[in-house]
């Protein structure tokens, strides 16, 4: 793992780290998960827009944090054509790139590809070229609070299958658009999509 975990709450981020430089009012260096799990509720009906937890394992902190909510697997895909286009799907007004929850006994990179081409409607499988970027947040489902890890891989896509949205999974729209319009998807997406762009472009 990096040696800093963001897990984002909506608009807000708590920031797992090992250093710590980063002492605010809004800092707690961990030490029971009793008092964790009271620390995460506390910051999220706070009006805080981040939370530093600190603590020199992050590997360790980051097993006491999962445990606090029902954690989830996920895994999706950035997925590129020969000439940079870019795969984006619009669900529920916001631009997203295709994800989704893995199945039982499927790998994250099977979960990915089945997910882009469910959510896309891509006939031919793209194919994984690497690992890209992992991100975490956080939403309330069925009473539970989950936690949901998604692993993120660019991808190479190489026919010319016609797109169609998935829309019983709140998906509107299905395009390719080029990078110079890039800038409208990061006005219009979440905090976890734009650190997989920001990845991607390093």
């Amino acid at each position: 793992m990096d040696n800093e975990i963001r897990i984002y709450m909506n608009n807000r981020v708590v920031i797992l780290t090992d250093k710590d430089n980063h002492f605010s009012a809004n800092s707690y260096i961990f030490e029971r998960s009793k008092e964790l799990a009271k620390q995460l509720k506390r910051f999220e009906e706070s009006e805080h827009e981040r939370m530093y937890i600190i603590h020199t394992d992050i590997n360790e902190l980051f097993g006491h944090v999962a445990r606090c909510f029902k954690y989830v697997e996920a895994a999706g895909g950035l997925v590129t054509r020969s000439d940079g286009r870019i795969l984006f799907i619009k669900r529920l007004g916001k631009w997203d790139l295709p994800k989704g929850k893995a199945n039982k006994g499927e790998s994250l990179q099977e979960t990915a590809i089945r997910e882009v081409v469910e959510e896309s409607g891509l006939k031919t499988p793209p194919k994984i070229v690497e690992e890209l970027a992992h991100t975490y947040h956080t939403y309330h489902q069925d009473g539970h609070h989950i936690l949901k890890h998604t692993a993120w891989y660019t991808m190479r896509y190489a026919g010319d299958d016609h797109l169609c949205p998935q829309y019983d999974e709140d998906i509107t729209q299905a395009e390719w658009l080029p990078e110079n319009q890039l800038h409208s998807v990061v006005e219009n997406t979440y905090e976890s999509i734009r650190q997989v762009l920001e990845r991607f472009k390093v």
